[in-house]
């Protein structure tokens, strides 16, 4: 790889890899919000409902293509252009995602309301429904799962975003052994806060995700701890920071890299990973969701590092694992991977949410654990409707340009 002059004109090679695990990611995470209602099955439960530990993975993903689209190939420096004004960036990248998720609020705001008034009355209704719309509710502990629950995640992602502006200019001037030290420091950041949390409940051996909030000592505490968009930042800063150790690889006065085989192989943290998630569900490691899904985050950037040093390598070529995940019906998944992630809760609530299904269909389809396969397909269907009829629309495309635009103004 030669670096020019202005190593922000090197051109970056595509990751597609990183395309394809965005789907299995979000299946995983879709799969286990309702597989619940598909089975009683206690290890079946268990392997597939760690979903508050997987989420850990997006938010890295989210740093690490930050990182890969604003900094300089091959040198210490940010694209400023792409990074500058802030405001502009920060509009950019929430209207990436923002008018797919004012529409799916829009359609489904009857059921979400009528559920919504059915438990907590109108006027809390209507107050959840402006925190949805405003992405405020990952600020509300007990309250971050309101109408479309997974979207908290996107709440929570806004304030990171809002953050990377400022961030990123400091790490692109990073060297790889002080990306390596901010990457320690960041992970003891990420740790402190979960190990708060597990000393002060005795909660060390805790599985959030299959157990009854009834039964947890401070559901509270734990949501604090989940849904927090600084914890969120810690974790899309360490993604920012894995991306940038591959990307001064060629940099001048960077000494060659020297890996292990094994442990520069996609394959190793990818079996890491699956295991990990094996051992939890089968009881042989006993830690709890807060403090795993900063493990998980870990070797998740591990994984990541290493799918992106194959893809780049020897003329892109890679290993079996990284030119298996750039297989293209797998980046296709991946690009409908954010309708799915929008839809799959909703749609879920259609069908399995007791008020609103009865209402519906007389009936909860909890009581036909088959169901569940045609839901993932009609959730994958209605996703790749929307992305070829909404998404790649260039009048939907058109309007949210007027709106950024509008948005931009209004904040510089």
């Amino acid at each position: 790889m030669v670096v020019l002059a202005n190593a922000s004109t090197v051109k970056k090679p595509r990751l597609p890899a990183l395309d394809s695990i965005r789907f299995f990611l979000i299946a995983y995470i879709g799969v286990g919000h309702f597989i619940a209602c598909a089975t009683k099955n206690s290890l079946a439960l268990a392997a597939l409902g760690q979903v508050n530990v997987v989420v850990g993975a997006f938010f890295v993903l989210s740093g690490y293509v930050a990182a890969y689209t604003t900094t300089a190939l091959g040198s210490y420096e940010a694209e400023m252009s792409r990074l500058r004004p802030s405001p502009q960036y920060v509009v950019s990248r929430v209207m990436g995602f923002y008018p797919l998720y004012f529409l799916v609020n829009c359609v489904f705001a009857p059921m979400f309301f009528y559920a919504d008034s059915f438990y907590n009355g109108p006027v809390a209704a209507a107050a959840h429904g402006l925190m949805t719309f405003t992405l405020t509710q990952a600020w509300f502990p007990m309250h971050a799962e309101l109408w479309n629950a997974p979207s908290w995640f996107l709440s929570a992602l806004t304030f990171a975003l809002a953050a990377m502006p400022f961030a990123l200019p400091s790490i692109a001037q990073m060297k790889r052994e002080h990306l390596n030290r901010t990457f320690k420091v960041l992970l003891i950041v990420s740790l402190l806060a979960k190990l708060a949390y597990s000393y002060d409940l005795n909660a060390w051996g805790f599985m959030e995700g299959v157990m009854s909030a009834k039964t947890h000592p401070n559901w509270l505490y734990f949501n604090s701890v989940r849904f927090s968009p600084f914890n969120a930042l810690v974790d899309v800063l360490m993604g920012a920071v894995a991306a940038r150790t591959v990307m001064v690889d060629d940099a001048e006065g960077e000494c060659a890299l020297k890996q292990n085989k094994i442990m520069a192989c996609s394959a190793t943290p990818l079996v890491a990973m699956v295991g990990f998630l094996a051992a939890r569900a089968l009881g042989f490691v006993a830690v709890n969701d807060a403090l795993s899904r900063t493990i998980f985050t870990v070797m998740f950037s591990m994984f990541a590092v290493n799918i992106h040093r194959e893809t780049v390598r020897d003329g892109g070529a890679g290993s079996l694992v990284s030119r298996a995940f750039a297989w293209k019906p797998l980046v296709y998944l991946g690009t409908i991977s954010f309708p799915i992630y929008i839809l799959h809760g909703p749609i879920g609530q259609v069908f399995y949410k007791r008020v609103v299904a009865t209402k519906l269909f007389g009936k909860v389809f909890t009581q036909y654990p088959q169901f569940f396969p045609v839901y993932v397909l009609i959730v994958l269907v209605a996703a790749a409707i929307t992305h070829e009829v909404f998404i790649k629309n260039h009048k939907v495309q058109k309007m949210s340009k007027a709106v950024k635009k509008k948005a931009v103004a209004a904040l510089s």
